[in-house]
């Protein structure tokens, strides 16, 4: 498991970058263990993200394209940017 300072560095060096709405570290199952955000919030949006990220491998598996690892969504109100690691899923709001 990733440590507890290695979490606060990460979303602190995310916090920090101009237009961040949120940061969101959760675990392999999408469970989040830290997050700038209401912890209501986050446990929805990881929610979300992990259903995404089941479909995503889907395509990427039919497609015969690898492994997923980045998704980058664009929306009306910004961007949704998710990175997957071994232990941990980083999810930012933009």
């Amino acid at each position: 498991m990733i440590d507890s300072k290695a979490i606060k560095a990460i979303i602190d060096k995310f916090e920090g970058k101009e237009g961040v709405r949120g940061v969101i570290i959760a675990d392999s199952n999408g469970l989040p263990i830290k997050s700038n955000l209401d912890i209501s919030i986050a446990e929805n949006v990881s929610a979300y993200i992990m259903s995404l990220i089941g479909k995503a491998e889907q395509c990427v598996d039919a497609l015969q394209e690898g492994n997923l690892n980045f998704i980058r969504l664009e929306t009306s109100k910004g961007e949704v940017m998710v990175a997957r690691e071994e232990q941990f899923i980083l999810i930012i709001l933009k």
